[in-house]
Protein backbone atom coordinates (compact mmCIF):
# COMPACT_ATOMS: atom_id res chain seq x y z
CA UNK A 1 0.00 0.00 0.00
CA UNK A 2 1.54 3.39 -0.64
CA UNK A 3 -0.01 6.80 -0.01
CA UNK A 4 0.10 10.06 -2.06
CA UNK A 5 3.39 12.35 -0.94
CA UNK A 6 2.56 14.77 1.63
CA UNK A 7 4.36 17.47 -0.36
CA UNK A 8 2.62 16.75 -3.20
CA UNK A 9 -0.89 17.12 -1.10
CA UNK A 10 0.79 20.46 0.24
CA UNK A 11 1.32 22.25 -3.37
CA UNK A 12 -1.95 21.41 -4.59
CA UNK A 13 -4.16 22.42 -1.62
CA UNK A 14 -1.87 25.53 -1.44
CA UNK A 15 -2.75 26.13 -5.59
CA UNK A 16 -6.66 25.85 -4.57
CA UNK A 17 -6.01 29.31 -2.76
CA UNK A 18 -8.77 32.12 -4.64
CA UNK A 19 -6.99 34.66 -6.34
CA UNK A 20 -8.67 37.17 -4.58
CA UNK A 21 -9.06 36.83 -1.15
CA UNK A 22 -11.98 37.98 1.11
CA UNK A 23 -15.55 38.19 0.11
CA UNK A 24 -18.19 35.34 0.15
CA UNK A 25 -17.92 33.70 -3.22
CA UNK A 26 -14.98 31.07 -2.05
CA UNK A 27 -16.66 30.15 0.96
CA UNK A 28 -19.93 29.30 -1.39
CA UNK A 29 -18.11 27.49 -4.27
CA UNK A 30 -16.30 25.49 -1.76
CA UNK A 31 -19.59 24.79 0.62
CA UNK A 32 -21.73 23.70 -2.82
CA UNK A 33 -18.65 22.05 -4.49
CA UNK A 34 -17.90 19.75 -1.24
CA UNK A 35 -22.08 19.19 -1.17
CA UNK A 36 -21.93 18.09 -4.17
CA UNK A 37 -18.99 15.41 -4.07
CA UNK A 38 -20.72 14.36 -0.58
CA UNK A 39 -23.64 13.49 -2.81
CA UNK A 40 -21.90 11.60 -5.21
CA UNK A 41 -20.11 9.93 -2.69
CA UNK A 42 -23.03 8.81 -1.07
CA UNK A 43 -24.57 7.50 -3.97
CA UNK A 44 -21.33 5.52 -5.04
CA UNK A 45 -20.96 3.79 -1.52
CA UNK A 46 -24.74 3.29 -1.06
CA UNK A 47 -24.82 1.97 -4.45
CA UNK A 48 -28.14 3.73 -4.88
CA UNK A 49 -30.08 5.60 -8.01
CA UNK A 50 -30.62 8.75 -7.83
CA UNK A 51 -32.79 10.84 -6.57
CA UNK A 52 -32.22 9.50 -3.05
CA UNK A 53 -34.26 10.53 -0.27
CA UNK A 54 -33.28 12.43 2.93
CA UNK A 55 -37.37 12.38 4.23
CA UNK A 56 -36.25 12.96 8.46
CA UNK A 57 -39.40 11.16 9.29
CA UNK A 58 -38.43 7.65 7.53
CA UNK A 59 -35.44 5.54 8.58
CA UNK A 60 -34.18 5.46 5.37
CA UNK A 61 -33.87 9.33 4.86
CA UNK A 62 -31.99 9.49 8.39
CA UNK A 63 -29.75 7.15 7.60
CA UNK A 64 -29.33 8.96 3.79
CA UNK A 65 -29.13 12.36 5.96
CA UNK A 66 -26.28 10.77 8.47
CA UNK A 67 -24.37 9.40 5.61
CA UNK A 68 -24.15 12.88 3.72
CA UNK A 69 -22.85 14.36 6.63
CA UNK A 70 -19.97 11.84 6.99
CA UNK A 71 -18.99 12.47 3.32
CA UNK A 72 -19.27 16.07 3.80
CA UNK A 73 -16.92 15.66 6.94
CA UNK A 74 -14.76 13.18 5.21
CA UNK A 75 -13.77 15.92 2.74
CA UNK A 76 -13.42 18.83 4.46
CA UNK A 77 -12.27 18.02 7.94
CA UNK A 78 -8.34 18.20 8.19
CA UNK A 79 -7.58 17.37 11.85
CA UNK A 80 -9.79 16.46 14.59
CA UNK A 81 -9.74 17.40 18.29
CA UNK A 82 -10.75 20.37 20.50
CA UNK A 83 -9.48 22.72 17.83
CA UNK A 84 -10.36 21.03 14.60
CA UNK A 85 -8.71 21.99 11.36
CA UNK A 86 -11.38 22.34 8.53
CA UNK A 87 -11.77 23.72 5.08
CA UNK A 88 -14.39 26.53 4.66
CA UNK A 89 -12.68 28.00 1.41
CA UNK A 90 -9.99 25.32 -0.54
CA UNK A 91 -6.72 26.31 -0.06
CA UNK A 92 -7.11 27.75 3.02
CA UNK A 93 -7.22 25.93 7.06
CA UNK A 94 -9.59 27.28 9.38
CA UNK A 95 -9.54 26.42 12.94
CA UNK A 96 -12.24 25.76 15.58
CA UNK A 97 -15.60 27.25 15.04
CA UNK A 98 -18.74 24.52 14.36
CA UNK A 99 -17.51 21.26 13.57
CA UNK A 100 -18.21 20.46 9.56
CA UNK A 101 -21.41 18.08 10.45
CA UNK A 102 -23.20 20.56 12.77
CA UNK A 103 -22.32 23.47 10.23
CA UNK A 104 -23.76 21.26 7.08
CA UNK A 105 -26.41 20.61 8.83
CA UNK A 106 -27.40 23.87 9.59
CA UNK A 107 -26.81 25.45 6.07
CA UNK A 108 -27.50 23.00 4.00
CA UNK A 109 -30.13 20.33 5.69
CA UNK A 110 -32.06 22.77 7.47
CA UNK A 111 -31.99 25.62 5.27
CA UNK A 112 -31.50 24.77 1.23
CA UNK A 113 -32.92 21.49 1.09
CA UNK A 114 -35.70 22.34 3.81
CA UNK A 115 -36.65 25.33 1.29
CA UNK A 116 -36.99 22.95 -1.19
CA UNK A 117 -39.99 20.69 0.08
CA UNK A 118 -42.39 23.63 -0.61
CA UNK A 119 -40.79 25.05 -3.53
CA UNK A 120 -43.64 25.36 -6.50
CA UNK A 121 -40.91 25.07 -9.62
CA UNK A 122 -37.41 22.96 -9.97
CA UNK A 123 -35.56 23.96 -6.79
CA UNK A 124 -31.30 24.21 -7.80
CA UNK A 125 -28.68 24.20 -5.22
CA UNK A 126 -26.63 26.51 -5.63
CA UNK A 127 -29.11 29.39 -6.77
CA UNK A 128 -25.64 31.74 -6.70
CA UNK A 129 -23.60 31.38 -8.88
CA UNK A 130 -26.64 30.49 -11.36
CA UNK A 131 -24.69 27.00 -11.72
CA UNK A 132 -26.80 24.24 -9.88
CA UNK A 133 -24.86 21.43 -9.39
CA UNK A 134 -28.17 19.43 -7.66
CA UNK A 135 -31.81 19.20 -7.84
CA UNK A 136 -33.91 19.48 -4.55
CA UNK A 137 -37.43 18.65 -3.57
CA UNK A 138 -40.54 17.55 -5.15
CA UNK A 139 -40.27 19.80 -8.69
CA UNK A 140 -37.05 18.16 -9.38
CA UNK A 141 -36.98 14.86 -7.89
CA UNK A 142 -40.34 13.50 -7.48
CA UNK A 143 -39.66 13.43 -3.74
CA UNK A 144 -40.16 15.80 -1.43
CA UNK A 145 -37.28 15.49 0.53
CA UNK A 146 -35.19 14.53 -2.56
CA UNK A 147 -31.79 15.56 -4.02
CA UNK A 148 -30.33 14.64 -7.58
CA UNK A 149 -27.35 15.65 -9.98
CA UNK A 150 -28.42 18.77 -11.96
CA UNK A 151 -28.76 17.50 -15.34
CA UNK A 152 -25.85 20.36 -16.64
CA UNK A 153 -23.74 19.22 -13.59
CA UNK A 154 -20.95 18.69 -16.40
CA UNK A 155 -20.72 22.00 -17.45
CA UNK A 156 -21.20 23.98 -14.17
CA UNK A 157 -18.98 22.13 -12.17
CA UNK A 158 -15.84 23.41 -13.40
CA UNK A 159 -17.41 27.08 -12.46
CA UNK A 160 -16.79 26.38 -8.99
CA UNK A 161 -13.26 25.87 -9.55
CA UNK A 162 -12.81 29.43 -11.20
CA UNK A 163 -10.36 32.44 -9.64
CA UNK A 164 -8.05 29.97 -7.90
CA UNK A 165 -4.51 30.05 -8.23
CA UNK A 166 -3.79 26.50 -9.98
CA UNK A 167 -3.74 26.03 -13.91
CA UNK A 168 -4.64 22.23 -12.91
CA UNK A 169 -7.56 22.69 -10.75
CA UNK A 170 -9.08 19.26 -11.29
CA UNK A 171 -5.84 17.71 -10.46
CA UNK A 172 -5.14 19.33 -7.46
CA UNK A 173 -8.62 18.83 -6.27
CA UNK A 174 -8.12 14.96 -6.83
CA UNK A 175 -4.85 14.88 -4.62
CA UNK A 176 -7.04 17.06 -1.80
CA UNK A 177 -9.89 14.23 -1.83
CA UNK A 178 -7.93 11.35 -1.85
CA UNK A 179 -5.05 12.71 0.53
CA UNK A 180 -6.12 10.31 3.18
CA UNK A 181 -6.81 7.17 1.16
CA UNK A 182 -4.06 4.45 0.17
CA UNK A 183 -3.01 4.30 -3.66
CA UNK A 184 -4.14 0.18 -4.57
CA UNK A 185 -3.06 0.68 -7.87
CA UNK A 186 -0.85 -1.34 -10.09
CA UNK A 187 -0.18 2.08 -12.10
CA UNK A 188 2.90 4.20 -11.75
CA UNK A 189 1.81 7.51 -13.00
CA UNK A 190 -0.48 10.16 -10.74
CA UNK A 191 -2.57 10.88 -12.97
CA UNK A 192 -3.37 7.23 -13.32
CA UNK A 193 -3.60 6.24 -9.66
CA UNK A 194 -5.63 9.50 -9.19
CA UNK A 195 -8.20 7.99 -11.92
CA UNK A 196 -8.03 4.80 -10.01
CA UNK A 197 -8.27 6.55 -6.78
CA UNK A 198 -11.69 8.41 -7.82
CA UNK A 199 -13.19 5.72 -9.47
CA UNK A 200 -13.37 3.94 -6.10
CA UNK A 201 -14.78 6.94 -4.16
CA UNK A 202 -17.51 8.68 -6.53
CA UNK A 203 -19.93 7.16 -9.20
CA UNK A 204 -18.35 6.00 -12.88
CA UNK A 205 -19.79 9.25 -14.29
CA UNK A 206 -18.05 11.76 -12.44
CA UNK A 207 -15.35 9.28 -12.32
CA UNK A 208 -15.25 10.09 -16.21
CA UNK A 209 -15.56 13.20 -16.52
CA UNK A 210 -12.64 14.05 -13.55
CA UNK A 211 -10.61 11.68 -15.62
CA UNK A 212 -11.12 13.75 -18.71
CA UNK A 213 -10.56 17.20 -16.62
CA UNK A 214 -7.11 15.49 -15.30
CA UNK A 215 -6.41 14.21 -18.94
CA UNK A 216 -7.05 17.75 -20.53
CA UNK A 217 -5.08 19.41 -17.80
CA UNK A 218 -1.91 17.01 -18.04
CA UNK A 219 0.59 19.69 -20.26
CA UNK A 220 0.27 21.90 -17.37
CA UNK A 221 1.16 19.96 -14.31
CA UNK A 222 4.21 19.97 -13.51
CA UNK A 223 5.73 16.49 -12.43
CA UNK A 224 7.02 15.37 -9.66
CA UNK A 225 9.65 12.93 -8.91
CA UNK A 226 8.45 10.51 -6.27
CA UNK A 227 4.46 11.25 -5.59
CA UNK A 228 4.39 8.70 -3.33
CA UNK A 229 5.39 7.39 -0.06
CA UNK A 230 5.32 3.90 2.57
CA UNK A 231 3.07 5.73 5.11
CA UNK A 232 0.04 7.87 5.67
CA UNK A 233 0.59 11.61 5.11
CA UNK A 234 -0.62 13.94 7.68
CA UNK A 235 0.28 17.29 6.09
CA UNK A 236 -2.52 19.12 8.04
CA UNK A 237 -1.26 17.55 11.74
CA UNK A 238 0.36 20.85 11.85
CA UNK A 239 -0.05 23.93 9.48
CA UNK A 240 2.83 26.07 10.71
CA UNK A 241 3.53 25.62 6.91
CA UNK A 242 1.36 27.56 5.54
CA UNK A 243 3.45 30.65 7.38
CA UNK A 244 1.06 34.15 7.32
CA UNK A 245 -1.51 32.26 5.11
CA UNK A 246 -3.58 30.51 8.42
CA UNK A 247 -4.47 33.65 10.51
CA UNK A 248 -7.69 35.31 9.31
CA UNK A 249 -9.78 32.51 10.08
CA UNK A 250 -12.42 34.86 11.97
CA UNK A 251 -13.04 35.95 8.58
CA UNK A 252 -13.96 33.14 7.14
CA UNK A 253 -16.07 31.74 10.34
CA UNK A 254 -17.85 35.51 9.90
CA UNK A 255 -18.81 34.77 6.20
CA UNK A 256 -19.79 31.57 6.37
CA UNK A 257 -22.60 32.81 9.73
CA UNK A 258 -23.54 35.89 6.99
CA UNK A 259 -24.09 32.61 4.54
CA UNK A 260 -26.34 31.00 6.83
CA UNK A 261 -27.96 33.50 8.08
CA UNK A 262 -29.00 34.87 4.71
CA UNK A 263 -30.18 31.21 3.73
CA UNK A 264 -32.57 31.50 6.79
CA UNK A 265 -34.09 34.72 5.12
CA UNK A 266 -34.43 32.92 1.98
CA UNK A 267 -35.83 30.18 3.33
CA UNK A 268 -38.77 32.57 5.71
CA UNK A 269 -38.80 34.63 2.05
CA UNK A 270 -37.79 37.74 4.53
CA UNK A 271 -36.23 40.18 1.70
CA UNK A 272 -32.96 41.29 2.25
CA UNK A 273 -29.81 43.55 0.48
CA UNK A 274 -27.68 41.36 -0.98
Amino acid sequence: MRYLNENLIRDSFLRLRQNETGGKTGLERTSALMCFLAFDALLKRTGGTAPLDFNPDVSLGVNNRSGLSREFTRLVQLKNGSDPYHVLNLGEVSVGGNPPEKRFSSNFLTVSLKKATTSATAYGYPSRPSNPLLMLGPEATGLTWGIDRHPDWKSNLPVFLHGRKTKTPFTDLAIFVLRSRGVDSEHTTLQDVLNDGLCEVFTDELCAFWKSQISLEKIYFTEVADPFQDELASPFADCSWMGDMQPGNGENELASRVIYLEGLLRLHNIPFEE
